[in-house]
């Protein structure tokens, strides 16, 4: 688990580094995207629970940037984004 801990830490790190565009290397990097989706399961407030006009907006968004993404994996680097907003939160 300590290990994971890092992980988020470094994720956290490259996204208040580089801003978006660390969203890229998050959600193209196996290990790292599976363990903050591993935290987006333990969220309270999961990407579910946003209202559709947000959860439009990351959609259009995840679209943009990772048009050769399935649709599964756009769903996977909204819930990505949304925890990784929500880890900022608590912060």
């Amino acid at each position: 688990m300590k290990e994971y801990v890092s992980i988020v830490e470094m994720c956290l790190r490259w996204v208040s580094e580089k801003g978006e565009d660390a969203f890229l290397t998050i959600c193209n990097c196996s290990i790292p995207s599976y363990v903050i989706l591993l935290e987006h399961n333990k969220l309270e407030n999961k990407l579910e629970s946003l209202p559709q006009q947000e959860k439009q907006a990351m959609w259009e968004y995840v679209h943009e940037r990772f048009p050769t993404k399935t649709k599964e994996e756009r769903i996977n680097c909204c819930k990505i984004i949304h925890c990784i907003g929500e880890l900022f939160n608590k912060k």
